[in-house]
């Protein structure tokens, strides 16, 4: 939460957190797969420190932009349940099928879908799955695939970009933003490079 609220206060309009579900049935916030080499998501919750429960981002929810990437799924009606009327939210993940699950069930916030590498017919791809976000890794994205995605109305985010060359180059590409490890530098940059222009 430090983190988010950090982002904030330095000019970031949102940010992007990792879901997963544990064997209690919470859901939390963690990003990596294990934890002293054991499935995070074999835990009950208080077993890893300073875990933050998925409740505790309702905070932000209508306030600031959030993507919550759901890793590993079978947690549909519980996301749901949790996140189903916040408002301002995209909910991605890798795992397409939940995402194809998750417009079947027309939930009422918007969708994406994580990419590591590129999809021939990205765009159609998305669009067929409800996705009106795409969220690839940085060294992927390509004027082709920016444009393609704009004209199905949808918005192209990449993640990790962290220096200034790759965020200028995105911009270049026409990316609606990028979700980077450096926030602060980024709004910086970002305010520079708008009075130099």
């Amino acid at each position: 939460m430090e983190s988010f609220q950090a982002a904030l206060q330095e000019g970031a309009d949102g940010f992007e957190t990792d879901l997963r579900l544990l064997s209690d049935g919470v859901p939390v916030l963690f990003h990596d797969d294990e934890y002293d080499e054991v499935e995070v998501e074999s835990y009950r919750f208080g077993e890893i420190p300073k875990m933050e429960k998925l409740r505790d981002l309702e905070r932000f929810a209508g306030k600031v932009h959030m993507c919550l990437e759901v890793k590993r799924s079978k947690w549909t009606d519980v996301l749901i349940d949790y996140v189903g009327q916040w408002q301002n939210i995209v909910v991605a993940s890798f795992d397409h099928t939940l995402i194809e699950e998750l417009h079947r069930r027309k939930v009422a916030f918007p969708l994406g879908i994580t990419l590591f590498g590129n999809i021939a017919g990205l765009a159609d791809y998305a669009q067929r799955l409800g996705a009106t976000w795409v969220y690839p890794k940085y060294r992927y994205v390509d004027a082709t695939m920016v444009d393609s995605c704009h004209a199905r109305g949808i918005r192209v985010v990449p993640w990790s970009p962290n220096r200034e060359r790759e965020w200028e180059q995105l911009r270049e590409l026409g990316c609606d933003g990028v979700i980077t490890d450096f926030p602060g530098e980024a709004v910086a940059w970002l305010r520079g490079s708008a009075v130099a222009g």
